[in-house]
């Protein structure tokens, strides 16, 4: 479920699911990341919450590659000051392959500090998963 709060940007949109209390990240098919769209995300996640810190699911299953610096600036403290847990749904290998980097990189740079994220195959999972990180 969405509501009509909904933050679009050069690739999907961002809106936040009032009735799970979490914010929702989908891209467009066959997206490529780059830098501009990863601060487009986290600008967005931002405005969709007006500043507060809400969990976010991200919907990896229409991402065709996260470039490195992408990657690299996810992992930054200006962006991971968005949100307090992070749940990534991959329904290919492609895009579990995508995760699994993204996390490589994210828990090279942050190690014991690492936020919490997890990669899920079930929508409904992630969601449950995330609601235990709702303040």
């Amino acid at each position: 479920m969405e509501n009509s709060t909904a933050v679009t940007f050069s690739s999907g949109r961002i809106w936040l699911d009032d009735a799970n209390g979490i914010v929702r990240v989908e891209f467009a098919p066959g997206t490529q990341q780059t830098l501009q769209i990863a601060r487009e995300v986290i600008a967005g996640i931002n405005s969709t919450t007006s500043g507060g810190r809400w969990p976010v699911l991200v919907d990896l299953t229409h991402v065709k590659v996260i470039e490195r610096d992408a990657r690299s600036y996810y992992g930054s403290a200006e962006a991971t000051a968005s949100w307090p847990a992070v749940a990534m749904l991959a329904d290919s290998p492609l895009s579990t392959t995508i995760a699994n980097i993204w996390l490589a990189v994210f828990s090279a740079i942050h190690g014991k500090r690492a936020k919490p994220y997890k990669i899920f195959s079930d929508e409904a999972a992630a969601v449950e998963w995330l609601k235990g990180f709702r303040s």
